[in-house]
């Protein structure tokens, strides 16, 4: 039985166990640049462009969207090329690619950047010399975001996709508290119920071969991957439908082929009555007659959740349901969809690859002014995002824009931004990270470097970042330097394990390294960085460190 290839060992009932995990991670993530961008001008709108497992987390980023103040659109690369250049030029864009690289990456960012430099943005989870995402933004933008989210690399997109869901909620909730808000039991019985409308016998989930998947609101990302998973693993078939538009002729399918379909019912607070009134105890209005068979197969997977989070519950709760069809839908002993059996070998890397040729070149929707009683339809004309670095000067970011210094400082008004606030923790950025980097000089010679004064120097070093407090009513865009922040915990931390050592060698001067490091009460870890450190303290008469590749080096003298 052919295999697709290169995911062997890996299974998907495993991915099950990493939700939690994945949602750990995602709270713990630095969303903030991120979000500026999609919170900034948000009534500009926003085209989201991604493809395979990946459209699924869009769908879910145009939804927070447009429930925010927004216009969103989840797209296919493809679809790119059916929109003008004008189009592209007055909205946003957010280009979602795991690998970063591909066909429809190539397409999607160069046109962007090309189009609207100012406007895109892209989301991966790899930086490197492939990445085409991350290289091309480069050259025109700072908005790219680099989040390793955490995957099973299995064949189909599992943990790597809640965790997007999370990071994508986080971001435009600024909630880091994901994890204590939902319930990850993962029993079937709490994820999903299997029963007729009514009474009755029904299918066993074996012989269900379709799949009727109704949704509405925070439901609709969680029925797009439950597609992709169902297709993509070659479990059976699926039909995707709001519940307003399933009720315009589609009950005739389910009419038809009762003996092997079931409904998917994917249910919010907001949706449960409309589904009970159109499907659970549906009755005529005449007569008072059940309108669907009373054996009608129905699987329901609901959340009592009526918010953002709902969509993140509903996808755990899927998760489950999906890996029990999966299981008993098998193609063969050792099917799985996380490694799929593939009966007529089809390679996966020819479609995935195809060149689009002149599809993407001839025909884009451009049919410019469009004439009218009074004259003719002008393209609506918007505010240009600003793409505001509060480590820049209100100058530089004026230029960097295309704009006056007043729109700047317009839009820094507009907006509630502390800029005194953000240039205070940028000034205490600057001396920490010269202070620590420069460890030997005195402050008089740091002031010179920083062409600063003494005072000033003293001042930052004497505060926490936390003390530069904000205006009443205003918002900072700032941060602290994380490598600050980390390194003024560690050194101090180091410092005290010198002079503990050096208490210790004091009392015991001839022991070897391994012996002061049992002393010490430190393991002798794997990478040896332990040994190593006290092998360096032995070398030291007083505690002086530099500053390398981000990282704290010991100099032994």
């Amino acid at each position: 039985m052919a295999k697709v290839g290169k995911y062997i060992g890996a299974k998907f009932e495993d991915s099950l166990q990493l939700i939690k995990s994945a949602l750990e991670w995602a709270e713990k993530q630095d969303v903030e640049r991120l979000r500026r961008f999609l919170l900034e001008s948000a009534n500009i709108p926003l085209y989201c462009f991604s493809s395979g497992g990946s459209s699924a987390s869009n769908d879910y980023l145009a939804l927070l969207y447009e429930a925010n103040k927004g216009m969103a659109k989840s797209l296919s690369p493809l679809a790119m090329a059916s929109i003008s250049d004008e189009a592209l030029k007055s909205a946003k864009i957010i280009i979602t690619s795991g690998s970063g690289q591909g066909v429809d990456v190539a397409y999607t960012v160069h046109r962007a950047a090309t189009v609207n430099p100012k406007g895109v943005c892209g989301v991966t989870s790899r930086n490197d010399e492939h990445c085409i995402l991350i290289n091309t933004l480069k050259k025109v933008t700072t908005n790219w975001f680099l989040y390793n989210t955490p995957n099973l690399h299995g064949f189909l997109g599992t943990n790597s996709i809640i965790a997007m869901f999370g990071i994508f909620y986080k971001a435009f909730t600024n909630d880091n508290d994901i994890v204590s808000k939902l319930n990850f039991d993962l029993s079937p019985t709490h994820c999903y119920s299997y029963a007729p409308r009514v009474e009755g016998n029904i299918p066993s989930i074996k012989e269900i071969r379709n799949y009727i998947v109704l949704y509405s609101g925070w439901s609709r990302p969680v029925a797009i991957d439950f597609e992709n998973k169902m297709i993509e693993s070659g479990t059976a078939s699926v039909q995707l439908c709001d519940y307003r538009s399933f009720c315009h002729g589609r009950f005739i399918f389910i009419s038809k082929h009762l003996e092997n379909s079931a409904f998917v019912l994917f249910l919010t607070p907001r949706d449960k009555e409309y589904a009970t009134r159109l499907i659970l105890e549906a009755k005529t209005f005449r007569g008072q007659r059940d309108v669907f068979p009373r054996n009608t197969a129905i699987i329901k997977i609901e959340t009592e959740l009526d918010s953002p989070l709902a969509s993140i519950d509903l996808m755990i709760k899927m998760q489950v349901c999906f890996n029990d069809i999966a299981k008993a839908n098998r193609f063969s002993d050792d099917d799985d969809p996380c490694n799929p059996d593939n009966p007529n070998g089809i390679n996966k890397e020819f479609p995935r690859s195809l060149d689009w040729g002149n599809m993407a070149t001839i025909g884009s929707l451009n049919i410019g002014n469009v004439p009218s009683a009074k004259g003719s339809l002008k393209s609506v004309s918007r505010k240009i995002a600003i793409n505001y670095d509060p480590k820049k000067s209100i100058g530089d970011i004026a230029r960097g824009n295309g704009v006056s210094i007043a729109t700047v400082r317009k839009f820094i008004r507009d907006k509630n931004i502390d800029r005194n606030r953000d240039e205070k923790l940028n000034t205490y950025n600057e001396v920490w990270y010269q202070y620590i980097k420069d460890s030997d000089v005195s402050r008089a010679e740091l002031a010179r470097k920083l062409k600063m004064s003494v005072n000033t120097v003293n001042y930052y070093l004497g505060i926490e970042a936390n003390k530069i407090e904000l205006e009443d009513g205003k918002v900072g865009m700032a941060i602290e330097n994380p490598t600050v922040k980390e390194l003024r915990r560690s050194i101090p931390a180091l410092r005290e394990r010198y002079i503990k050592f050096c208490k210790v060698r004091d009392k015991y001067p001839n022991l070897t390294a391994r012996e002061y490091l049992k002393r010490l009460n430190l393991s002798d870890d794997k990478k040896g960085k332990n040994l190593a450190m006290v092998v360096l303290f032995t070398q030291m008469t007083e505690f002086k460190y530099k500053f390398k590749d981000r990282d704290i080096e010991l100099i032994p003298n």
